[in-house]
């Protein structure tokens, strides 16, 4: 087995679902602080962003979604690629 390819896309896969979980979360937590502050709700002393700081970090957190959403998908793609190389070996093993 390519232990290594094996390896890389089971790390990138891990990495890149924990990443994208985050990700996630920042942006539902950026969007009901965005809720709370168009409702007035925010707490007192807490930081206080206008529309277009709340929009770009909206933005940033879309960005980071998809740079995690393709961590996520290399190593998903790195990791069945080592195993249907394994495969695809053990096949012509037993069938030479």
């Amino acid at each position: 087995m390519k232990k290594f390819t094996f390896i890389v896309g089971l790390f990138f896969l891990v990495f890149g679902f924990m990443a994208f979980q985050n990700a996630i979360d920042n942006i539902i937590a950026l969007e009901n602080y965005a809720r709370d502050a168009h409702a007035g709700l925010l707490p007192e002393g807490g930081i206080v962003l206008d529309e277009r700081e709340t929009i770009d970090e909206l933005r940033r957190g879309e960005a980071i979604l998809q740079v995690t959403r393709a961590l996520l998908v290399f190593g998903f793609v790195t990791f069945i690629y080592s195993i249907v190389d394994e495969m695809k070996k053990i096949k012509t093993r037993l069938f030479n």
